[in-house]
């Protein structure tokens, strides 16, 4: 990859817009590159520096002195960043996008772009992404419409067929011949469960929450308080971000996880909300099919097919005659859930249905 610069012993006037300065093309990474920029940045903070006032001998001062007016250095700082003779700025901003959608960048690496970092998988495409960027005023709601709307996004993340040449010719899709499936983030599972529940509250601005109050706050997992000593253990479990760096989110998949569903309060008490939703969506003679097919289709955005709906149907009646006949003993450690569970046995059933289907791996997944 290359790219455009100022020849040796331009000044730092060269970095303004517009300016015209002899070019030369260097290598993206080169040590050519990074001491052509090391001369033009040490030579703009050195002229900044020496427009500083000289220090009032009369007193002693207390702490570090600033000018009254800037010296121009940050502006100098971002005029270099978003340079056009600099497009690394742009790469890396559009490699974070791109990970965000695909779950892998175009760089691997996210963190490191120098030499020791990955090679581009697709070098061209970033570099024109990059320059859609720059071109569209560093507009990235532009450069997300752009790659949601492109057919390489828009891809099936179904599992291929195994006579499928492309599974064994790239099978970790680096070519992005097919979309990969991606575990949701943290805040997106906790906010899809309150959205389910019809609970969320997504009234914007207002003050930060306590992360003790994750579990009975409907607001979204933006406003909660989010800092090293204060973390959310519903979010944690799920890989929240880093309140230390931001380069990319980590992804696990641990027994921590499943067994939040499966028995933290929050999970529970919004499973009982969805239940309810969705009994309320249907007539009053409505029957067990109907439930079902109306559970998976909020819950898992599909219907289920006949193995499943026979599944489902068999847990609905054996679930509900136990609950008749008294034969489950009820938790008595642990918080308990803020909605009690209903009181009639096949209501009831259908919110354990329900309890199943947020605790899948199909519920955490983005296809």
């Amino acid at each position: 990859m290359l790219f455009r610069s100022a020849a040796n012993g331009a000044s730092s006037s060269s970095l303004a817009p517009g300016a015209s300065s002899a070019t030369s093309v260097v290598p993206f990474g080169s040590a050519a590159a990074s001491a052509t920029v090391g001369l033009r940045t040490f030579a703009t903070m050195s002229g900044a520096a020496e427009a500083m006032p000289a220090p009032d001998a009369k007193h002693t001062p207390v702490g570090p002195v600033y000018p009254r007016a800037s010296t121009g250095r940050r502006a100098a700082l971002a005029r270099w960043i978003t340079s056009p003779q600099n497009p690394l700025a742009a790469r890396v901003a559009v490699n974070h996008v791109w990970q965000r959608h695909f779950g892998t960048g175009l760089v691997p690496s996210v963190f490191n772009f120098g030499l020791a970092g990955a090679r581009p998988t697709h070098p061209r495409l970033l570099d024109w992404l990059a320059v859609e960027l720059r071109e569209h005023g560093w507009s990235l709601k532009h450069l997300h419409r752009v790659i949601v709307t492109s057919a390489a996004y828009r891809m099936r993340s179904a599992a291929p067929s195994p006579d499928d040449p492309r599974a064994g010719l790239d099978p970790e899709n680096r070519l992005l011949w097919r979309q990969a499936p991606r575990r949701m983030e943290a805040e997106a599972v906790r906010d899809t469960l309150l959205f389910l529940g019809g609970t969320l509250d997504v009234s914007r601005g207002g003050a930060e929450l306590d992360p003790a109050a994750a579990d009975t706050s409907p607001r979204r997992s933006l406003y909660l308080r989010h800092t090293p000593d204060d973390r959310a253990p519903f979010l944690e479990t799920f890989d929240m971000p880093s309140a230390a760096e931001c380069s990319e989110r980590r992804e696990s998949v641990v027994p921590q996880q499943a067994l939040a569903l499966a028995n933290g309060a929050f999970a529970l008490g919004q499973s009982r909300l969805i239940a309810a939703r969705v009994r309320a969506g249907l007539p009053e003679n409505a029957d067990d099919d109907a439930f079902i097919d109306a559970a998976w289709i909020l819950v898992l955005g599909r219907p289920p097919d006949a193995s499943e709906r026979d599944a489902c149907r068999r847990f609905l009646r054996e679930q509900a005659a136990r609950y008749a006949a008294g034969g489950l003993t009820p938790f008595t450690v642990g918080p308990r859930a803020a909605l009690p569970p209903a009181t009639d046995p096949r209501t009831r059933a259908g919110e354990s249905l329900v309890h199943v289907l947020v605790t899948t791996s199909e519920f955490l997944t983005v296809r």
